[in-house]
């Protein structure tokens, strides 16, 4: 299973919503593809929402998502803008790092070739899910 991670928490609800919908489109890419993923933002907003819960209340949605980061074989970073500013990417970052689990890094505009990976993007260990690799230039 893929984790599918990427900045949330930000002042403007428009940019929370966006990164929401990027979030939710690279979940459905990489399920098109016949790839299993869990992503947190896709999981957790609607829940939030429809049960009065605080999207915005960190330790809470930590404890919700690690325990699937627990269970998955690697983890996928988003970097939209902020992503190295962000709390929750750097927690589930250093998580899958003390747990062995590779990572993949990839830029915005990469999004659209997934699942293929752009020899370009930053990986610690080897992905046994993301495999193919494309040259971007």
């Amino acid at each position: 299973m893929l984790y599918l991670c990427c900045p949330y928490t930000h002042p403007d609800p428009v940019v929370r919503e966006y990164r929401f919908q990027i979030a939710c489109r690279v979940a459905s890419k990489l399920m098109q593809a016949g790839i299993v993923v869990f992503s947190p933002l896709s999981h957790s907003v609607p829940i939030a929402q429809h049960g009065g819960l605080d999207e915005l209340d960190h330790a809470f949605w930590m404890s919700m998502c690690l325990p699937f980061l627990q269970h998955s074989d690697e983890l996928l970073i988003l970097g939209l803008d902020g992503w190295e500013r962000s709390e929750g990417v750097r927690e589930e970052l250093f998580f899958a790092l003390g747990k062995n689990k590779p990572i993949t890094l990839i830029e915005e505009g990469d999004i659209e070739n997934l699942p293929k990976i752009p020899k370009t993007a930053k990986r610690f260990l080897q992905s046994s899910i993301l495999t193919e690799v494309y040259d971007a230039n």
